[in-house]
């Protein structure tokens, strides 16, 4: 989804074709992967849903860091989720202490645009595939992969995404069979576009069915004016159940205005509907980060200690999300 402009003027959709690195860093390897106590799908919780975020912390490579978040909020969140560009390496020391808090890590790795997907399927980058999945693996623990993640905004050619998809899940198979692939799309994608079952690689490549959603003000538009939580992630879900898979909305936010303050309502509201009405949502992941645009004011923590701190404090702590 559009966000908006990061603060540094460069937009989501940019960094993941992975275009904010200073220089390409090669996934350096680390050694053979161990063997892992907990397996990917142990990651699926039997009720309730996992509940984290991205917390930007003035790092414009993607690191998350959930610990200012968690100190506002006053509870531990149970995923953080980081941004990797196709050319860096993954935040490996970030998701160390993500696993010893008891966090799950959730990574967005970014493929490139239509031409790297090619030579991906080529076997062009056969080493950067495999030196990702051999530092995951070693991490020991389970973790959440979005790979090239809101692809209905980025390709066209469906054949190519689910062969390049495919080749990639392959390759993490034996060197980490922790990590849960993760296939997101826009909310738009299932509800809107059709692009959803085009884009969709076959069952046996995805673990988590996701989508990303945003509310933002849209006054000439009243079906899309801080559209409701159910009405993006309604069609996302059911696809989700019609395929057994556990879902996942891998973004989310609601737009802070000072002139018409709904944050925190809609934070209430989604909190409510997501216990009564989508019982397949198992991870609910909020993009805390500020835009430059307008309507891209996502942060809850202001003012600190205002009504939509306090509703995304009341999901933090309910019980239902910690699963």
């Amino acid at each position: 989804m559009n966000r908006g402009r990061t603060t540094s003027g460069l937009t989501r959709r940019a960094f993941g074709l992975g275009a904010l690195a200073a220089s390409a860093t090669p996934v350096l390897g680390a050694g053979p992967a161990r063997a892992s106590a907990l397996s990917a799908a142990s990651l699926i919780p039997a009720s309730g849903a996992h509940f984290g975020a991205y917390n930007y912390i003035g790092d414009d490579t993607g690191l998350s860091g959930p610990e200012p978040l968690e100190s506002k909020i006053g509870h531990t969140l149970g995923i953080n989720h980081c941004f990797q560009m196709y050319d860096a390496s993954p935040p490996l020391v970030r998701m160390r202490t993500d696993i010893a808090a008891g966090r799950i890590p959730m990574l967005s790795w970014a493929a490139g645009d239509t031409a790297r997907l090619r030579a991906i399927l080529a076997g062009t980058h056969d080493t950067w595939i495999d030196g990702q999945a051999r530092a995951l693996g070693a991490l020991g623990a389970p973790l959440l992969l979005r790979f090239t993640w809101e692809f209905d905004l980025r390709y066209t050619d469906t054949g190519l995404f689910k062969e390049v998809w495919q080749y990639v899940h392959g390759r993490f198979a034996a060197p980490a069979p922790q990590v849960a692939f993760v296939w997101c799309p826009t909310w738009r994608a299932y509800r809107e576009t059709a692009k959803a079952e085009p884009f969709y690689p076959g069952s046996a490549y995805v673990d988590w069915i996701g989508a990303d959603g945003y509310a933002r003000p849209r006054l000439e538009e009243p079906a899309y004016d801080y559209r409701p939580f159910t009405l993006m992630f309604d069609a996302a879900h059911a696809f989700a159940l019609a395929r057994g898979k556990p879902f996942i909305v891998g973004e989310t936010g609601v737009h802070r205005s000072d002139t018409h303050p709904v944050q925190a309502a809609w934070l209430g509201a989604a909190h409510s509907a997501v216990k009564e009405s989508f019982p397949g949502l198992k991870a609910l992941v909020y993009f805390h980060r500020d835009g430059t645009d307008a309507d891209a004011h996502w942060r809850v923590t202001v003012p600190d200690r205002g009504a939509a701190q306090r509703a995304f404090a009341a999901i933090a702590a309910d019980p239902y999300f910690n699963p």
